[in-house]
């Protein structure tokens, strides 16, 4: 209540200054009014749409016809590379035809798979195995080992580094069922390349041993790499089961391509590469005559860097062009701007609650006559408001205190009626004990202070229950769950009572059995929440609607009480303490509200805000 008196007594201090015209010229540079942002901005759209226009359309044209160059070198490069890896695979292919049609190694390997031998006979054997594979080892200085097994498990073999142990990568039993079939695979912990194929007796055409060759990674990796264009991009070597077996990023070597070959040549448009980590075109070579195909994939950046480039210097052309257009019209429009810039400060200001300022008049013409017109107006508006406000203050005061008046008398004539009827069949001290809670319970209706702690609140509620409890006896218990931290908390007076005797009037006295009554205060955070809850007869959610119109309207005596209580929160509070009614039928009902926590002031009668440092 006091924040409404101060919002007067400032409007009280504005009048005598409300006729003060700005006559201070402005220190600073004025803003870009509405006026002045629509110039630029339409000037602005069109030099943009022209030159954006113009730029999509290049950008367009240059990135379709580079793109297609582009796509058809780099499928020629993909080819190219796979036709070199099919040559390198086919020289194996013909070392290992060789080795498996000599006569020497036929011959030695009949031998030794159709007779025991004695260890002179065997080396002389391997001498004669291995200075036969020499000539074939030495075609290529990648060649880590090349080693002939016979049938019956004894190995003849030309190695890089002597000592060394021959890396198989396939079962003999594998190589035997693919009967004369060359095998690919990855051996050793350097991913080298191991070739594998069964050698068959010329005349029988059955096994009688197998060729082991084993590659150095960088036999086939060195083209890979070498495969260099002006995209820079990644390459693999994808066998039939999805193993990447050569690659430019050694990392990947032997682990499974994340995509099936068969999906990739069925598109040509970009997809995310979970390998490189970035969005890639993909180009794939023709399957290898040993199931391989080769895989590249140019990142989607890459590929059109040039075309990025191009719009790139376009835009930066353009942005030019619009800046220095923008400080060009911004200069011609600074001039004719400048009154409406004044008249929209001098609105916002008044708009904010500074009802005093005026605009200043520099001009006769339509923006002078509008200024002018607008001082009228602010004037007529400054003292109109004025009268409202102390007007609707007057009216809430005078509504707040007809509310606090109105009494119902019910439960008066109920008590009466009992003090009475004890006084007649009794002689006992309830009758005495009742009277005196009845004399404070009148004091506390009659008490002039709209506002009283917690405390004293409670203090009349529980006056109002000790005389009903008379009435009814043991028909109705109390509960009470009061933070006892609220009491010296600030509430309307006489707010808890009618909804204690709505609770006990329409709740409890209808049932049959014995109820309860629950009275709980909370202190959460900065407000008080309060909780009547009994467990009465309930309420229907058509009732509960019910209720809440009967206390939104002015012309109906019914629930005077509730409807005393709802009106003045509203009026005192706002709508934030608005009564929340919860019932359902046979289940009971609860009503709760929530106030700010406020405290007696200082210097009147009237509460202020209890900030949250004081407790």
């Amino acid at each position: 209540m006091r924040l409404l008196f101060g919002r007067s007594a400032q409007l009280g201090s504005g009048r005598g200054i409300r006729r003060h015209v700005m006559t201070e010229k402005r220190k600073r540079k004025l803003r870009i009014t509405g006026i002045r942002k629509k110039m630029l901005f339409v000037f602005a759209v069109l030099i943009t749409i022209t030159g954006a226009g113009i730029s999509v359309f290049s950008a367009a044209v240059f990135k379709q016809g580079y793109g297609k160059i582009s796509k058809v070198y780099l499928q020629d490069v993909t080819q190219q590379t796979t036709n070199n890896l099919e040559n390198m695979i086919q020289t194996i292919e013909d070392i290992n035809i060789q080795i498996l049609s000599s006569a020497v190694i036929q011959e030695q390997l009949e031998i030794v798979n159709g007779q025991e031998m004695e260890p002179y006979s065997i080396r002389n054997i391997s001498k004669i195995v291995e200075r036969e594979l020499e000539t074939n080892a030495l075609f290529s200085s990648d060649v880590v080992s090349l080693s002939v097994i016979s049938k019956s498990g004894l190995e003849f073999s030309v190695k890089k580094i002597t000592g060394r142990g021959t890396d198989l990568a396939f079962l003999e039993g594998d190589i035997y069922k693919a009967n004369g079939t060359t095998l690919w695979g990855l051996v050793g912990p350097d991913k080298d390349i191991c070739i594998a194929k069964a050698i068959l007796d010329l005349t029988t055409m059955k096994p009688i041993g197998y060729i082991n060759i084993v590659y150095e990674r960088e036999y086939f990796g060195d083209i890979v790499k070498d495969n260099s264009t002006e995209y820079s991009g990644a390459s693999y070597v994808v066998d039939r089961d999805g193993t990447i077996v050569v690659t430019n990023h050694e990392k990947y070597l032997g682990t499974r391509f994340p995509v099936a070959i068969e999906t990739l040549r069925e598109t040509d448009t970009s997809r995310y590469d979970i390998l490189n980590d970035t969005n890639s075109f993909y180009y794939v070579g023709n399957e290898m005559p040993n199931g391989w195909t080769l895989v590249e994939a140019v990142s989607v950046k890459e590929f059109y860097k040039n075309t990025y480039r191009v719009i790139g210097l376009t835009g930066i052309f353009l942005l030019g062009i619009l800046i220095l257009s923008f400080f060009s019209i911004n200069m011609a429009t600074k001039h004719i701007a400048r009154p409406t810039q004044d008249l929209l400060e001098s609105m916002k200001l008044f708009g904010k609650g500074n009802l005093s300022h005026r605009v200043e008049v520099k001009t006769t013409d339509e923006i002078g006559q509008i200024g002018s017109e607008y001082n009228r107006m602010a004037e007529n508006i400054e003292t109109l408001i004025e009268k409202v406000y102390k007007m609707e203050i007057t009216q809430k005061q005078a509504e707040i205190d007809f509310l606090c008046m109105q009494i119902n008398p019910h439960f008066l004539y109920n008590t009466l009626d009992t003090i009475s009827w004890m006084a007649i069949m009794q002689g006992n001290l309830d009758i005495s004990e009742m009277t005196i809670s009845l004399a404070d319970l009148l004091r506390a209706m009659i008490k002039k202070d709209r506002f009283v702690t917690v405390e004293e609140e409670m203090k009349t509620v529980k006056d109002y229950l000790l005389i009903q409890g008379q009435r009814f006896g043991d028909k109705i218990s109390v509960l009470y769950d009061v933070d006892e931290q609220a009491y010296p908390c600030q509430v309307p007076n006489f707010i808890l009572q009618p909804l204690i005797e709505n609770a006990i009037i329409h709740g409890l006295e209808p049932k049959l059995g014995k109820g309860m009554l629950c009275v709980r205060i909370k202190l959460e955070k900065d407000t008080v929440v309060f909780c009547i809850a009994d467990d009465g007869v309930g309420m229907s959610r058509e009732e509960i609607r019910e209720l809440y119109e009967k206390c939104e309207m002015n012309e109906t005596n019914q629930n005077i009480g509730l409807k005393n209580v709802y009106r003045r929160l509203i009026l005192c509070y706002g709508e934030s303490s608005r009564l929340h009614i919860e019932s359902e039928k046979h289940r009971g009902t609860k009503i709760n509200f929530i106030l700010p926590m406020m405290i007696k002031g200082n210097s009147s009668g009237e509460p202020e805000l209890l900030h949250a440092s004081s407790h």
